[in-house]
């Protein structure tokens, strides 16, 4: 027997090159041979040589997997459950191989000194061994989980009971592999692999009775397998790759931290808020726009599936706000526009509801957000930054109220400005700047009466040029920016108590172009 276990890896070698030089050219292995190997050979040996010649830095390795492919297609369930190994032994021997599995699919590190720079023949390895990977891993798992032979019924207990060992060692790193190749646009990975990755992963969660990858992360409550959530494994396994000096040197650790923290909701983060806020920071510090990107979209979700309370304790919220406001002041449109909503989540955990009534407000977060934004939104001259500015500022004016009346005046000024000047046949920015409109007259509405004029003169001139524009913006663009000048002017008419309506009542008329001639009527009709 101890010399059939010594002859076992030579033949899986054997096979290996055999298959190598041409003799199969169907690229699968000999029948025969894999008959052989489970007539002569046990489990035990199998998984201990197939380890090792896994592990081995040698060409050809795809056969070798195809093999063990093919060699537990075909095996029993008593031959993978023999009875005379206790249960400890063979799930550590499973767990060895499908260890060593993984290890042929790890993501490499970047070169020294390159961290910036990505080769793709660094990954070609990788990338061309991850379905056979993969492939590999599942076969074993639905050998293991097959339950079809009368008489091993009375194992099925035995059975799951490994399943659940192996599955609770296995499931994080498996897991983390199969996320790094979800994004089929990276390096190490194309269309196959990703869906390999993701066949395997759902393969992973219907074995662990998780219905959705929320619940594999942060489950409390294990099925048969006495398997839990597993974001605090997969943590574990990150966390060497999240320093400082390390994050920057595993291109797929930050894919699989990002795709992780943002399908794990509250109230499951807070336990881990810790440990995820130093890794996000450090993304949101970096020069790179990618990765700043990533750190936006993280703390976005810690936010808003963080409690108040735990956001608050150790001053962590006035950090998270200090590192975000410097996105302020960069010039990249989609990182100013992801990283606003985010910093409006921030002030409404700084800022605490007055406690005192009668007395003013005194100047908070949202005060100097909106202070900054009105700043860069004058003289901007690049359209996609405006556009940028534009997109979320009558979310900061519903959010502020009546204390948007303090920057009035300068909030006044960019929406002349911003109304005046076209961007493009979709008309971004004056959309979003006539919702910031009728947020401001909504909210600010004891000042409208002293603005009321100069501003329904830029909302009149703004549906005039439409109507008459004869450049390529579409129809409905144009229709649909004179119905929102319509309802800013519904609105200011109502806070001037109709005075607005008796100074255009004729203006339709004289202008003679149906566009303006439906919103002067819809500002008449709202007053009788």
């Amino acid at each position: 027997m101890a010399d059939q276990a010594a002859n076992l890896p030579s033949l899986l070698d054997q096979l290996r090159l055999s298959t190598a030089s041409g003799d199969n050219s169907s690229g699968e292995s000999d029948p025969d041979h894999v008959a052989f190997v489970l007539k002569t050979y046990t489990i035990t040996q199998v998984l201990s040589a197939l380890c090792s010649e896994v592990s081995k830095d040698v060409a050809n390795k795809r056969v070798l997997l195809d093999t063990s492919v093919q060699i537990f297609q075909r095996s029993s369930t008593y031959w993978l459950l023999p009875d005379d190994i206790d249960s400890e032994t063979l799930s550590e021997l499973y767990i060895s191989y499908l260890t060593s599995l993984l290890s042929v699919i790890q993501i490499p590190d970047q070169r020294p000194d390159e961290v910036e720079m990505v080769y793709e023949e660094d990954f070609a390895n990788v990338k061309e061994m991850a379905p056979n990977v993969f492939e590999a891993f599942c076969g074993v798992v639905k050998a293991l989980d097959r339950d079809k032979e009368p008489e091993m019924e009375e194992n099925t207990q035995r059975r799951r009971e490994l399943m659940g060992k192996v599955l609770k060692r296995v499931a994080p790193s498996v897991a983390s592999s199969c996320i790094a190749f979800f994004g089929a646009q990276q390096p190490w990975s194309n269309e196959r692999c990703a869906a390999c990755a993701q066949d395997t992963l759902s393969l992973l969660m219907q074995l662990c009775e998780f219905e959705n990858e929320s619940e594999m992360l942060c489950s409390t409550t294990g099925g048969d397998c006495s398997q839990i959530g597993i974001f605090g494994s997969i943590l574990s396994l990150l966390k060497p790759y999240l320093g400082r000096d390390t994050w920057k040197k595993n291109l797929s650790t930050r894919q699989v931290f990002h795709w992780c923290i943002v399908r794990v909701a509250r109230p499951y983060l807070s336990d881990y808020v810790d440990i995820v806020l130093p890794p996000i920071l450090l993304f949101l510090d970096d020069y790179q726009l990618e990765n700043r990107l990533l750190g936006v979209d993280c703390l976005q979700h810690v936010m808003r599936n963080v409690p108040v309370a735990e956001l608050r304790w150790y001053n962590r919220v006035a950090v998270i706000h200090d590192a975000l406001q410097t996105t302020l002041y960069s010039q990249e449109p989609r990182l100013v526009e992801k990283a606003v909503p985010c910093l409006l989540d921030v002030c409404t955990v700084l800022e605490k509801v007055p406690t005192k009534e009668g007395f003013p407000h005194k100047t908070r977060q949202s005060d100097a957000l909106l202070r900054l934004i009105l700043t860069n939104m004058q003289h901007e001259s690049k359209v996609a930054m405006r556009r940028a500015y534009c997109s979320h500022l009558h979310l900061i004016i519903q959010y502020m109220g009546i204390r948007s009346v303090r920057h009035l005046s300068r909030l006044l000024r960019v929406i002349y400005e911003y109304l005046e000047v076209y961007d493009g046949s979709q008309e971004s920015a004056r959309k979003d700047i006539l919702k910031a409109t009728k947020a401001m007259v909504i909210h600010a509405w004891p000042r409208m009466a002293s603005h009321a004029q100069s501003l329904a003169k830029a909302l009149l001139k703004l549906v005039i040029d439409m109507s008459m524009d004869g450049s390529t913006t579409p129809e409905n663009v144009r229709e649909e920016i004179c119905a929102l000048a319509t309802e800013c002017l519904v609105l200011l008419n109502r806070c001037c108590e109709g005075k607005l309506a008796e100074d255009i009542q004729d203006l339709g008329e004289e202008i003679g172009e149906s566009l303006v001639k439906k919103c002067v009527n819809t500002v008449l009709e709202d007053m009788s």
